[in-house]
């Protein structure tokens, strides 16, 4: 009979109740606010990519015709918001025939650092453009 007294009494007690929820959600909080400046970093690295080779494509359509060389120092000077390092080498392949046509692919290894360490992340983009032979 005493035991269920205290209980009663205890379920009653609303003291703590405020750092009991913050403890529940404090863990939820902290996570979101570490996702989202990582989320914006991947987005700018991808947004990144895909306007460097958005415009070697581009490019790469000009007359007269530029050389792989060309598209190639195109993209070194265009990498836009890119850590160089990171870069992995961009491919240019001309495809000869009827269409003619560049592909360009690049890619991208952006490193997250999280609290509890750093995942890295291989991002590519491929660009596909019709030229004049």
């Amino acid at each position: 009979m005493r035991f269920l007294r205290l209980l009663c009494k205890l379920a009653l007690d609303c003291r703590g109740v405020g750092v009991l929820e913050f403890a529940l959600v404090a863990p939820v909080l902290l996570g979101m606010l570490i996702a989202i400046p990582a989320l914006g970093v991947l987005f700018y690295a991808q947004a990144g990519l895909r306007s460097t080779v958005e415009d070697a494509a581009r490019y790469a359509t000009t007359w007269p015709k530029p050389s792989e060389a060309d598209i190639q120092a195109r993209i070194a000077a265009k990498r836009f918001g890119m850590e160089p390092a990171n870069i992995v080498a961009p491919t240019v392949t001309f495809t000869s025939g009827t269409p003619s046509y560049v592909t360009i692919t690049m890619g991208y290894n952006l490193t997250i650092n999280y609290v509890l360490g750093s995942k890295t992340i291989a991002l590519s983009e491929t660009r596909r453009a019709y030229v004049i032979s």
